[in-house]
């Protein structure tokens, strides 16, 4: 009897020790839980690791990464950026003050995100004709070309010329097909030529065109500033039409073989030789702009400066002529010393 009231209490001792082994382990796993839970028990609201402004951020300059550091926020932005070089080089579409976390819904977003810098996007009329037969999708490269007739009177009369006005602009949609940059429409591309007219017609859903029983009638092309006054003059004094190249071919017109067209606007004849050389900037080329004689290649010399006679300087009087008498323009002497 003694013997096995012995055993019974070594295994109640083991047991205990057992269950004494099993509550610190499951003590230790839920410690990380109530320690994680706590903070919100005790009042505390949980904190977020956000992308913030460091800086006060005016809307359409782009964000540089010194102007962001890491802050925190009681709660995680709805499309918060997870680093900084994730929110460097957004644009803000309204003023930012320092201290805010940033948010893509407050960056600038959509179409005009596919221009390089230096490019705006212009809308062409197009039909099937003057662009490829509809075979152009967003994302392509045409060159346009120019169909122009000589106005009556000149020693063209009668005769039509055609020639490359612009060459390898990029198409950031046609109709009603849209695709971002760089993603390629893999519908289009693995069903051939005839899928790709089809698609572009909007006969297929998937790219995005419009109803195939709507006429497509424009395509946005990405043009180098300088040269819209060509495209946007071109398609009111003629008619363009689109060619397509493959986007491996780079080639394209030597300018320098060719004389320029004069400007519109003429420069100023006190300009420094600093202020001479801005005037080939692109936006100052435009501005400066092209009128129909230029574009037909008329007036290919740039026009001087129009000098006009209220504004000219006169001629200082001559002291051995005695007396001048000047009226209007003209000096005449009235008697000799």
């Amino acid at each position: 009897m003694l013997k096995l009231t012995r055993i019974a209490a070594v295994a109640l001792i083991a047991l205990a020790l057992l269950l004494a082994v099993i509550a610190i382990v499951v003590s230790r796993r839920a410690a990380p839980e109530v320690a994680a839970l706590s903070p919100q028990v005790a009042g505390q609201p949980r904190s977020w690791l956000v992308v913030e402004a460091a800086n006060a951020l005016p809307a359409g300059r782009p964000i540089d990464a010194s102007d962001l550091r890491i802050g925190s926020a009681p709660q995680a932005p709805t499309s918060g950026y997870g680093s900084i070089a994730a929110a460097t080089g957004a644009v803000p579409v309204r003023d930012i003050a320092a201290g805010t976390a940033l948010d893509s819904s407050l960056m600038a977003q959509g179409y005009a995100l596919r221009l390089n810098p230096g490019e705006r996007a212009l809308a062409l009329p197009v039909d099937e004709l003057v662009a490829a037969g509809n075979r152009i999708l967003p994302g392509d490269y045409v060159d346009v070309f120019l169909n122009l007739q000589a106005p009556a009177g000149l020693h063209t009369d009668g005769q039509a010329q055609a020639r490359l006005l612009l060459s390898r602009l990029r198409v950031l949609s046609y109709g009603a097909a849209d695709s971002a940059p760089g993603q390629a429409n893999v519908a289009t591309a693995s069903a051939g030529n005839d899928s790709r007219a089809q698609d572009i017609s909007g006969a297929s859903s998937s790219s995005g065109a419009s109803n195939g029983n709507t006429p497509i009638r424009s395509a946005v092309l990405a043009v180098p500033v300088a040269q819209a006054n060509r495209l946007l003059l071109g398609a009111q004094q003629g008619k363009l039409f689109l060619a397509l190249r493959n986007p491996a071919d780079v080639g394209g017109p030597d300018l320098a073989l060719f004389a320029q067209p004069g400007a519109v606007l003429s420069a100023r004849g006190e300009l420094s030789p600093e202020q001479r050389l801005a005037l080939q900037s692109p936006e100052n080329a435009a501005y400066a702009g092209i009128d129909s004689d230029g574009l037909a290649g008329r007036g290919a010399a740039r026009r001087a400066p129009t000098v006009h006679p209220s504004s000219a300087p006169r001629a200082a009087p001559r002291l051995d002529r005695g007396i001048e008498i000047i009226r209007g323009d003209a000096a005449s002497p009235s008697g000799s010393p």
